[in-house]
């Protein structure tokens, strides 16, 4: 089957994006599904800031790769050994989880060994796409939703509430549940709690909104973007802060009398998870869950005041969700009236756009993108 798709065949240094147009939009020949594989029909894709490090060579995944890993659609086919859907299901795409390894059994599918070990191919090893030139091209995180057909293996394609808009469903495939699992499954943080996100993208915002459904009652986002801090506070926080204009570490001692409870850097960039170390309160608790766009080596953190009051530092990998039942919940919630993602949609393009939206992207002002194929 032929399907149009958004092809890297090489990194791009440009973080322009503009000027030499690093996806490609080609027809590509996707096969039909065999043995645990479906075919979906996408129907909407969302960008995140991980397509944009896959772009510029931060990911390290074969090319040609067909882009993209927030996705959702229809069931169009399925293979003779699929046993979890059927043909018209909606499903959003999730992550490789094989089910069987160590991690998965300990309910941490989100770092699953057969998922670690699939560099541009499914968790079988196989690949789906292949281009004019005959040559296969590779899936990203298992995935691919950049196109308007792909093929995965059962596990990734996850069945959620049809009454969820896929153009809002798409969003569940990576940003929500990082967000919100990081602070209602990680943190785990109770009720009267004071939080602080720093970063008011998709994740950061989503993050909001799990501090409301674990009911946090002081909730403050640090940004540098202000046409941010409206929906910020749509979305139940009490606070924001501007760094660019004020000391957020002093401002956050102010508004919580000492220090949070928990802090979240949802940004990934080492000056900023040092201000969520120092802004928290006696026996606080760090997450860090934006992931740096380089190695880093060296923070500066007080280790002394980090033990003698008792402070945590943890990571949050996916919201250390199971997806493939965290992500169906989290669409009943969306249907339910107590997740709102439609705010969190700052644009929707074609494919062909595919490269101006990494472009907007980078600039900040956007939270969420939404691809049609």
């Amino acid at each position: 089957m032929e399907s149009k798709a958004a092809v890297l065949h090489e990194p791009t240094k440009n973080h322009d994006f503009l000027g030499d147009l690093p996806a490609k939009i080609e027809m590509v020949e996707v096969s039909e599904p065999i043995g645990e594989e479906v075919l979906v029909k996408i129907e909407a894709a969302s960008l995140c800031h991980t397509d944009v490090s896959c772009v510029v060579g931060e990911t390290g995944e074969p090319k040609p790769v067909v882009l993209g890993h927030e996705g959702a659609g229809v069931v169009a086919a399925i293979g003779d050994e699929v046993t979890t859907l059927e043909v018209g299901d909606h499903v959003v795409l999730g992550r490789i989880a094989c089910g069987k390894c160590i991690r998965c059994r300990m309910g941490k599918s989100n770092l699953c060994l057969s998922r670690r070990q699939s560099k541009g191919t499914l968790r079988t090893g196989d690949t789906s796409f292949t281009g004019s030139n005959g040559d296969p091209y590779y899936h990203y995180h298992g995935v691919s939703s950049f196109t308007e057909y792909t093929n995965v293996t059962q596990e990734v394609a996850i069945k959620v509430n049809k009454k969820i808009p896929l153009e809002q469903a798409t969003l569940l495939g990576c940003g929500i549940f990082t967000g919100v699992g990081a602070v209602a499954n990680a943190a785990n943080i109770e009720p009267g709690s004071s939080v602080v996100i720093f970063g008011a993208g998709g994740v950061g915002l989503s993050g909001v909104q799990g501090a409301v459904l674990r009911g946090a009652t002081e909730i403050i986002v640090v940004d540098v973007v202000p046409s941010k801090f409206d929906i910020a506070l749509k979305m139940g926080a009490t606070s924001t802060i501007n760094s660019m204009e004020e000391d957020p570490v002093e401002r956050i001692r102010e508004i919580t009398g000492g220090g949070a409870d928990y802090t979240f850097d949802m940004v990934g960039h080492p000056r900023v998870f040092e201000q969520a170390v120092e802004s928290l309160a006696v026996s606080g608790t760090a997450v860090l869950v934006g992931t740096p766009s380089t190695p880093v080596n060296e923070v500066s953190i007080n280790l002394r005041e980090m033990v003698k009051n008792e402070k945590r530092i943890i990571g949050a990998f996916n919201g250390s969700y199971n997806l493939p039942i965290a992500i169906p919940m989290l669409a009943d919630l969306v249907v339910e009236g107590k997740l709102s993602l439609e705010e969190l949609i700052t644009s929707s393009l074609p494919l062909d756009n595919i490269n101006e939206a990494m472009h907007q992207l980078e600039n900040g002002a956007e939270i969420r993108q939404v691809i049609v194929p």
